[in-house]
Formats: structure tokens, C-alpha cells, sequence
């Protein structure tokens, strides 16, 4: 009788426990869906938001749909083109060959390619960390051009192999998915085989990856979802093409959020690489805390990643529209799930103002960042539109204060400022709380 008592009051807490947990789940779905409701509202965002605590999963839902035209839903099982998350399977790739003794970071690139120019000057740890010097093939003028045709490894080189450098090797940091496909020279030259291949080897069957692999337009991939974006007049569309080809290293495989979430886990867990660890450029801190984070971006796509170390929490923002918000989504969702505070999403085209075009022209003129192309301001057909580096159009702005835009496309704030008697010196690129201020540097 003692034995069954004791039996029976296990099972009422167990059953307690249960409950509780699935209540707090559903207020947690209740939060989240709210949350994310503007943003659907608007045609901003599609996608998944999963929650992992101890790798397992807490929260696991999709938001819209992954095919609009057939309506079918983003679910667990839907494969995303991961963009520049690519990058940390790449590095992870170069980091087995250095503890497996076949090479060096401080290998010269001369090593792998003799003939490329400069070549004994930039190790593979340059090119891992952005500090090569090489040019970003991204912010070619013509890169949207390039970008829809067939290359193989040796084309895609030649297509900034004779460049200028941008800086001395090493001199500083700047982003370059260039150096990233001369990775990919590296790992197929010491290890004879394609690089998707050596990443099924290494990484992909060590760890049970089985919805991860190279994308390309010709696959038949089951569960692919379609990438959206907005056109220059706001309208929603299909992402604008890409081969993927040119994406090789830093941009070209494909996964879901299970394998990404088995993937950090392995990786953190020293099951992929263990000495060299460290070397790879996501660690960092967040609110005083160790965090490895990864975020990738392409026509159609975005998507962030925050695994935080010491509680072992992982976020991952799938989204199937090209936008800058996967990265306020997974910080907002952690404020979420932590009971912290959070802001809703605000509807900007709710606040949309008229503003005389007289007034406009004052805003019209070429910006420069600091860093690569410059952005350009014109007064088209009674509106303001934005031409962004590689853009044959100009995007409409939408105004939501005489000198605050709305720019939908990428889904930032632009804000003009130091206001002389004509016209305005700098305008402000706001995403979430940073702005990046660039000059005005001719009218």
C-alpha cells in the first residue's frame, strides 16, 4: 500500500510538472505570436523562430508560408538557403586540415596558388578573418550582373585574382567573401576532393547532418523554400536570381534548423575541431556574456544565430525574405523567452507622411559610408529614392517625418542630418538601436 501511495504522488507531480511546462509553452506561443504578427502584417518576414535550451528543443514554429504561390507553410522541415552561416562550415573545414597537420594558418597563399598576385603576403588566417586585403566580390559595380551566370572554382578567382588590393594584408579588418572561395582552393588542393564533398566527410556525416549540402538551381531538393524580397516601388516579389555557384565558401549551402541546431552543438561541444577552436571569428560577447553567433544574408533570405554559452541557449531566425531583421527577431525573442522586456515591432508604413518634393531636393545627392561603394539620393517623381551599391534602380523611400525614411527594401531606417541652408551633410542607416553615419561628399 506504501509503494503504491508513493507511486501514485510521483505520477500526480510528474503529471503537475507536465502541465505546468505546457502552460508555460503555450504562454510563450501566445508572446511570440504576437510579437511576430506585424511583421507578417506588413509582408516583412517569413520564416522560422526556434528556441533550443541544452540543444533540445523548446519552441519550434514557422511563420508563413515557404512557397506563397502553392501556400505551403514553413515547418521544421523546410531547407533554406543559409547564406553566409556557409562561412562557419568553411572555417570549420580549413581548422580540420590545420590540426590534422596538412597545413598552416600562417600558410602563405602563394603555397596553394603560385601565381597569385601578392600571394606570399596574405596567410590562410587573413583570409579567414577578413584581413587579406583582398576586394569583397559583393561590391563589385557589376556584381548583380555576375551573380546570374555558371562559374566554376578557377573562374570565380579570376574574377578579382587581379585587382588592387583594397589594404596591406593584415593592416585591418574588412569583409571579403572573396577570400572565402579561395578557401575552398585550399581545402580541394590538400584534400583532392570538391568541397561539398569534404564537408559531407568531415562534417556532415560525422554529426548526422541530413538536410544540409551545396545548393544549386538544377537540384531537385525536396522542402526548398522559395526567397522573397520587396521591389523598388515596395511590392513584394521572387527574389531576384542567383547562381549559386559564385557563392562557394561563403554562401552556398542550404539547411534546416535542426542540422543547424546539431551543427552549433557539435561544433561548441568540440566534436567537429578541438584545438583550434578559438580561431574561429563568431565567438564573442554579448551583454557581458559568451555568446558564438552567425547571420547570413542573400537575394530572398536572412537568417541569425546566438548560441549563449553559459546557459547553453540557442536562437535560430530562419527567414525566407531578404531583410536586415533576423538579428532584432533572435534578440527580441530572447528577451522573450527570458521574460525581459521587449518592444513590438513597429508598423512604419502605418506612419507614412507626405512630404513636398520642393523639400526633398535638399536630400538628393552621393553618400559614402567609409567602406566600398557609395550610396546615391534623387528626387524621382515626387518621391525620394535610394540607389544602393550594385542597384540599376532606385528604391521609392517611404517618408515617416520630414527627414526620416523608411526603407523597406532593406528594412532600415534612413535619417538626414546637419542640415545646412540647401540641403543635408550626413544621413544616418539606423537598424534597430545603431545608426552608421555616412557624408554627403557631393550634391
Amino acid at each position: 500500500m506504501k509503494l503504491l501511495k508513493q507511486t501514485i504522488i510521483i505520477f500526480f507531480i510528474g503529471f503537475l510538472s507536465h502541465n505546468l511546462f505546457a502552460q508555460e509553452l503555450k504562454e510563450l506561443e501566445t508572446k511570440i505570436d504576437s510579437y511576430i504578427r506585424p511583421y507578417l502584417d506588413m509582408n516583412a518576414w517569413s520564416g522560422l523562430i526556434n528556441i533550443y535550451q541544452n540543444g533540445k528543443p523548446i519552441f519550434q514554429k514557422g511563420y508563413g508560408y515557404a512557397d506563397k504561390e502553392w501556400e505551403i507553410k514553413n515547418s521544421s522541415e523546410t531547407k533554406f538557403r543559409i547564406a553566409s552561416i556557409s562561412k562557419v562550415f568553411t572555417e570549420v573545414a580549413v581548422l580540420h586540415l590545420v590540426e590534422t597537420g596538412k597545413i598552416s594558418l600562417n600558410d602563405p597563399l602563394s603555397q596553394f596558388i603560385p601565381d597569385y598576385p601578392r600571394g606570399h603576403e596574405i596567410s590562410i588566417r587573413q583570409l579567414l578573418t577578413h584581413r587579406s586585403g583582398i576586394p569583397h566580390l559583393n561590391s563589385f559595380p557589376n556584381y548583380n550582373e555576375l551573380n546570374k551566370l555558371a562559374y566554376d572554382l578557377e573562374e570565380i578567382i579570376e574574377l578579382f585574382k587581379h585587382k588592387p588590393l583594397d589594404f596591406e594584408p593584415g593592416e585591418r579588418y574588412s569583409y571579403s567573401n572573396s577570400g572565402y572561395v579561395l578557401l575552398v582552393a585550399i581545402i580541394e588542393k590538400i584534400s583532392g576532393l570538391p568541397y561539398d564533398e569534404f564537408l559531407g566527410v568531415h562534417i556532415y556525416n560525422k554529426i548526422g547532418l541530413k538536410n544540409t549540402g551545396a545548393d544549386n538551381d538544377a537540384k531537385i531538393l525536396k522542402n526548398r523554400a522559395r526567397g522573397y524580397m520587396f521591389n523598388e516601388t515596395g511590392g513584394l516579389i521572387n527574389a531576384e536570381y542567383v547562381n549559386m555557384s559564385i557563392k562557394i565558401g561563403g554562401g552556398s549551402l542550404y539547411s534546416t534548423a535542426d542540422d543547424l541546431n546539431k551543427f552549433v552543438q557539435s561544433l561548441i561541444k568540440g566534436k567537429l575541431i578541438g584545438s583550434t577552436l578559438a580561431e574561429l571569428p563568431n565567438f564573442g560577447i554579448i551583454d557581458g556574456k559568451n555568446v558564438f553567433t552567425a547571420n547570413g544574408r542573400v537575394q530572398g533570405f536572412c537568417h541569425q544565430i546566438t548560441h549563449r554559452m553559459e546557459e547553453d541557449l540557442t536562437i535560430i531566425i530562419l527567414g525566407n525574405h531578404y531583410s536586415n531583421i533576423a538579428l532584432p527577431i533572435s534578440q527580441d525573442i530572447y528577451q522573450i523567452y527570458t521574460n525581459k522586456e521587449y518592444k513590438l515591432p513597429i508598423n512604419y508604413l502605418s506612419q507614412k507622411i507626405n512630404v513636398d518634393s520642393t523639400k526633398l531636393i535638399r536630400y538628393e545627392g552621393t553618400y559614402d559610408f567609409g567602406f566600398g561603394p557609395v550610396g546615391k539620393v534623387k528626387v524621382i517623381d515626387n518621391n525620394l529614392g535610394y540607389l544602393a551599391p550594385g542597384r540599376k534602380t532606385y528604391d521609392i523611400l517611404i517618408p515617416i517625418d520630414e527627414n526620416k525614411f523608411f526603407y523597406i527594401q532593406s528594412w532600415v531606417l534612413l535619417e538626414f542630418k546637419n542640415p545646412d541652408k540647401e540641403s543635408f551633410r550626413t544621413l544616418n542607416w539606423i537598424m534597430g538601436e545603431n545608426a552608421y553615419p555616412a557624408k554627403k561628399i557631393n550634391d
